[in-house]
C-alpha cells in the first residue's frame, strides 16, 4: 500500500485513460480504471501503457446492493468448477498486475451498518497488506446519526478504506456536518477518497494518505444501484472545469457567460491549453481534450499541496486556494459585467469558510 502513499491518482473509465496519458506523469499521481461490468474479463495492468501506480476500481457497488450475508460481489461461473472466494478475487487482480487489489464491495444503504460491518470483518479476517478496502457508502453513513458507528467499524477493519461517497446528487451538500466528518475521518483512519471531485483534495489536506479524482461527473460518487439511464441532455458540450473557480461548467455555458466577447474568458495555462481560452470546448468531440485539460489542472494543484512541508501546511494552502476560488466568482461576473451574481457551489464555499484545522 506504501507505493500510493502521497499521491492524488486520475479515476477514469477506460474510454478516458488515452486523455488522460497525456499529462500522466508518475510522481505524485497514478491511475485508478473502472473495472468491467460483472461477468465480463478483466484487463491487464499492462493494457493501459502507464508506468506508475495503478489500481482497478471493480465498481461492484454500481450493480449489488450490500447485504449482511452478502456484503462483496464475487464471480459465481466459479474458478475450475468452484466459485472463487474474496481472496481468490484479490489475487486476480495482483496477477494482473496492478499495484494494490480492490475488494468488490457493494453498495451499502442508507443506515446500513451491518451491511458495512460483515464486509469490515471479512476483510481483516484475511489480514492483507496489499489490499484496499472499498467503501462506497450512502451518505448518511457519515451524517451525525451514524457517523460515530461507522468511524468505529472503519478503524477496526485492518487496512485502508478507498471510501465512495453515495447519493443522487453530490454527496457533500446533503448537510454542513458531511465535510467536517469526512476530515475527521481522514484524521484517524488509513483514508484513501475515491471516485470523488476536490474532495479528494480536502481530504488529502487533512490526513488522507492518497486519494482518486474522477474524469467526469457521473464517476464523481456514486448512486444506488441498480444505475439508471442517463437521462437526455440537448447540451452535448463536455464539462470543463474552470480553475479559477474550481468548479466544473458546460462548455455552452461558459460561451453563454462570455458572451460576444471572447477576451472575456477564461484562460488555462495547463500544459493542455497553453492559455487558450475555455470557450473553445464546445462540442462533443471536444471532450479527450476537455478531460486532458482538467487533469493537467487538478494534478499541478494536487503537486502544489503535496509539497507542503506538514499536513498543517497543507490544509492552509487548501484554504487559500478555496478562499481565492470564492472571490474569483465575484470578479469574473464583474468581468463579463453580469448583473447577478456567479452562484458559489456549497461543498466550496465550505471548503474556504471552515477552519483550516480541525483544532483551530
Amino acid at each position: 500500500m506504501g507505493a500510493l502513499s502521497d499521491r492524488v491518482l486520475v479515476y477514469a473509465r477506460r474510454s478516458h485513460v488515452p486523455a488522460v496519458l497525456r499529462v500522466l506523469g508518475t510522481d505524485g499521481t497514478g491511475l485508478m480504471v473502472i473495472g468491467p461490468r460483472p461477468g465480463q474479463p478483466m484487463p491487464k495492468a499492462t493494457d493501459f501503457d502507464y508506468e506508475g501506480p495503478i489500481a482497478l476500481d471493480p465498481d461492484a457497488y454500481g450493480y449489488h446492493m450490500a447485504t449482511p450475508d452478502k456484503p462483496f460481489l464475487l464471480p459465481e461461473d466459479g474458478f475450475a468448477g468452484t466459485n472463487p472466494t474474496l481472496g481468490d478475487v484479490l489475487d486476480a487482480q495482483l496477477r494482473a498486475g496492478y499495484t494494490v487489489a480492490c475488494t468488490p464491495t457493494g453498495y451499502i444503504g442508507a443506515g446500513d451498518t451491518a451491511s458495512l460491518c460483515a464486509a469490515a470483518q471479512q476483510v481483516k479476517a484475511l489480514n492483507r497488506t496489499d489490499t484496499l478496502f472499498v467503501a462506497a457508502l450512502d451518505v448518511s453513513l457519515v451524517d451525525r446519526a451514524f457517523f460515530s458507528q461507522t468511524r468505529a467499524i472503519l478503524q477496526d477493519a485492518g487496512c485502508p478504506i478507498a471510501l465512495v461517497l453515495g447519493k443522487q446528487g453530490d454527496p457533500l451538500t446533503h448537510s454542513t456536518r458531511i465535510i467536517p466528518n469526512l476530515r475527521l475521518l481522514a484524521a484517524t483512519v488509513p483514508l484513501m477518497p475515491i471516485c470523488t471531485d476536490f474532495n479528494a483534495l480536502d481530504l488529502v489536506a487533512h490526513g488522507a494518505f492518497a486519494a482518486a479524482i474522477g474524469t467526469g461527473g457521473s464517476i464523481r460518487h456514486a448512486v444506488p444501484p441498480p444505475r439508471k439511464p442517463m437521462a437526455f441532455v440537448r447540451d452535448k458540450s463536455p464539462s470543463v472545469l474552470v480553475p479559477e473557480l474550481m468548479c466544473w461548467w458546460k462548455g455552452a455555458k461558459i460561451s453563454m457567460l462570455c458572451g460576444a466577447a471572447p477576451s472575456r474568458s477564461p484562460r488555462c495555462s495547463c500544459a493542455i491549453c497553453e492559455n487558450q481560452p475555455l470557450t473553445r470546448f464546445k462540442y462533443e468531440e471536444d471532450q479527450p481534450e476537455a478531460i486532458a485539460h482538467a487533469a493537467a489542472t487538478w494534478l499541478d494543484i494536487a503537486a502544489g499541496l503535496l509539497d507542503q512541508p506538514t499536513l498543517r501546511d497543507r490544509a492552509e494552502y487548501w484554504r487559500n486556494i478555496c478562499k481565492g476560488a470564492v472571490d474569483e466568482h465575484e470578479m469574473l461576473a464583474k468581468r463579463v459585467r453580469r448583473i447577478d451574481p456567479l452562484p458559489v457551489q456549497k461543498p466550496l464555499k465550505q471548503w474556504a469558510d471552515l477552519p483550516a484545522w480541525l483544532t483551530d
